[in-house]
């Protein structure tokens, strides 16, 4: 990604990011979120993105804004949980959607539409962030296709991104 413009947010900037993070995932993550830390916006050739402490916490996709892997690792901020298998690790870090046989677990209240945290199995580590294509309700009648469609993986650019 291409660095085209840098700046710090003022507190304004930061209160209105707030509400629209309060918006997008509830009240709760408030409590993730210091008004008083640094974070600055960065533009790209590809979108723009939130950086604090040279690490990207939160991107826009689509004009939605998404929180950034390391964003949930360092503050323990959680979305529903898609779990995966050992096997569908590798498919997913070099970028595929989740399809249903990888699934292992489906969180009961995700709804189509919902951003969801994809975790592996094992150590239960965030490898994703994606959206859901299909009900919690429907989950158990499906066994083949995709499943999320995934937005963020481990390995990919917002990932990767270094100031």
């Amino acid at each position: 990604m291409l660095v085209k413009k840098r700046k710090i947010l003022s507190k304004k900037e930061k209160k209105l990011l707030l509400e629209e993070l309060e918006q997008e995932y509830g009240e709760r993550i408030s409590s993730y979120f210091e008004i008083s830390v640094p974070l600055e916006e960065v533009k790209t050739d590809e979108g723009y993105l939130l950086v604090k402490n040279s690490k990207v916490w939160f991107f826009y996709i689509n004009e939605k804004i998404l929180p950034s892997i390391y964003f949930m690792r360092e503050t323990g901020f959680d979305l529903p949980e898609v779990i995966v298998d050992i096997g569908a690790i590798k498919f997913i870090t070099n970028g595929a959607d989740v399809m249903f046989p990888g699934i292992v677990a489906f969180d009961k209240e995700i709804k189509k539409g919902t951003k969801v945290v994809i975790k592996e199995e094992k150590a239960n580590t965030i490898i994703g962030v994606g959206v859901s294509i299909i009900d919690s309700k429907n989950f158990s009648k499906s066994k083949k296709g995709k499943a999320i469609n995934l937005l963020h993986h481990l390995k990919d650019k917002v990932w990767s991104f270094k100031l």
